[in-house]
């Protein structure tokens, strides 16, 4: 239905390629060809997080790419070089979006780790 309202615009959805996740991020043990991003959720363990990061690029077909939830509040600290880590850690894990959990949340301070991170993983 979305792509007979809008055809161009693009579809990203939240993801988990557990087949028996039950949350916020869909179940979606086989992928979804409909749309252009699989966001996967990163408020846990940076490890646990990658893998399910992998596991969702490997259910992308042709032109769909792997986007992260990136948990930047509490109780993670607002520091730009080790949220920088955590983004490079599910870059490799082929994540190429980041969604920042959340901006408009955040302290001046914690926004500026959240722009100091970004910069630093370009």
């Amino acid at each position: 239905m979305a792509r007979k309202t809008a055809p161009n615009v693009p579809i990203t959805l939240h993801a988990n390629p557990d087949p028996w996740a039950a949350s916020s991020f869909a179940a979606l043990p086989t992928g979804e060809p409909g749309a252009e991003v699989l966001v996967g959720n990163c408020w846990g363990d940076p490890a646990s997080d990658a893998a399910r990061l992998a596991r969702l690029g490997e259910l992308c077909g042709p032109g769909q790419r792997v986007g992260a939830y990136v948990l930047a509040l509490p109780p993670r600290p607002a520091d730009g070089q080790a949220l920088a880590e955590q983004l490079r850690t599910y870059a490799k894990a082929g994540a190429t979006d980041f969604h920042l959990y959340h901006a408009g949340l955040a302290s001046p301070r914690r926004l500026a780790a959240m722009a100091e991170a970004l910069r630093l993983i370009r």
